[in-house]
């Protein structure tokens, strides 16, 4: 696995429909909420906002599936029992616990027919302070 330095390498290293994931996904997260700021973290994408992490991005996964992952940073500690801080009337979201869901992306497509949907996520959980 390649070690990326730069969010510039991680980018250059994208290619066909996880470039156009990738890519669809941070449009959204960034239109979402102006304020965060891109950084890497755990050799992909992580949106920080007041200085706190808040979504990042999981491409190495058992699955070879792109996945946004809501959580809050290491400010609180996870209850995996207790019932999620922000309901998802939309059912994208897979809750690992209170403070912590994923949401699994299939191809670009998928991401351009839940862009709407991903927004109104996006803004809720930034709107949740730890």
């Amino acid at each position: 696995m390649e070690k990326f330095k730069t969010l510039e390498e991680f980018y250059t290293s994208l290619s066909g429909d996880r470039k156009a994931q990738v890519e669809g996904i941070r449009n959204v997260i960034m239109g979402a909420e102006p304020r965060l700021v891109e950084t890497l973290k755990w050799n992909a994408p992580n949106f920080v906002l007041d200085g706190e992490d808040r979504l990042t991005l999981n491409l190495m996964n058992k699955e070879g599936k792109i996945k946004l992952v809501f959580h809050m940073g290491a400010t609180q500690k996870e209850d995996k029992k207790a019932h999620p801080v922000m309901t998802d009337t939309t059912g994208l979201i897979f809750w690992n616990s209170n403070i912590r869901g994923t949401i699994t992306f299939e191809s670009s497509q998928h991401v351009s027919q839940v862009c709407e949907q991903l927004t109104d996520l996006v803004r809720n959980w930034l709107s949740i302070r730890a």
